[in-house]
């Protein structure tokens, strides 16, 4: 890539997995091009990268698009998730030390419902919690998985702003898992890691079918 299409690529990434760009909203390469204060070619370039990415629709004789989310999307990366991360607390409660348990257990950021910014630090919290736990395994390569898990779901994550009310019940979710950590309990642990992930994606889904025709999904 060039100097300008990586710039053009990693703004226009952002503005898509932060949310700020909203699935099936229309991208018009000459309205980008002046906000980024560039020539519309490596703006071109750069939403063809995305493209591949996934996180673009080029469509014929319309133009450009944010790609949209799909149940589909939603349930297979939580059901990937559930496969990575109930292994990782089973395993993970065998090695954990316990100053990382007392050091997740740390991690208690709460947001205020509608609030993007306590919102954005919340999640940034909640991955560190999880790759941590996937970290105490051990397995560098089920951290990597994980972490790339999380990167495309972020998406899915930003766009639950309205019904995030329940952060103190996600929180307590963390501290059940924690507690089986506690007592060397691999299956309560796989158990609590479960329903949190269950929990996510229907909170996720319930989210999708609300704006469903805002979105374009």
């Amino acid at each position: 890539m060039t100097e300008r299409r990586d710039v053009a690529y990693a703004s226009l990434k952002q503005e898509i997995m932060s949310g700020a760009l909203l699935p099936g909203e229309q991208l018009f390469p000459a309205e980008l091009a002046d906000a980024l204060d560039m020539s519309r070619t490596p703006v071109r370039d750069a939403l063809n990268a995305l493209q591949h990415d996934g996180l673009v629709e080029i469509l014929p004789r319309r133009g450009y698009f944010v790609s949209r989310v799909t149940v589909r999307d939603v349930e297979e990366v939580f059901d990937l998730r559930l496969i990575l991360e109930t292994a990782s607390a089973e395993r993970a409660t065998r090695r954990i030390a316990e100053g990382e348990i007392e050091r997740l257990a740390s991690l208690s950021r709460r947001f205020v419902s509608g609030d993007v910014d306590s919102y954005r630090a919340y999640l940034g919290e909640n991955r560190e919690f999880h790759l941590a736990v996937a970290a105490a395994t051990g397995n560098r390569l089920l951290h990597e998985a994980l972490a790339r898990v999380f990167d495309r779901m972020q998406r899915f994550l930003v766009l639950r702003l309205e019904l995030s009310q329940d952060a103190d019940g996600m929180l307590a979710e963390h501290h059940l898992l924690l507690d089986a950590f506690r007592a060397r309990d691999a299956s309560r642990a796989a158990e609590a890691m479960r329903v949190a992930i269950e929990h996510a994606r229907d909170a996720t889904l319930e989210s999708i079918f609300r704006h469903a025709k805002d979105w374009a999904v």
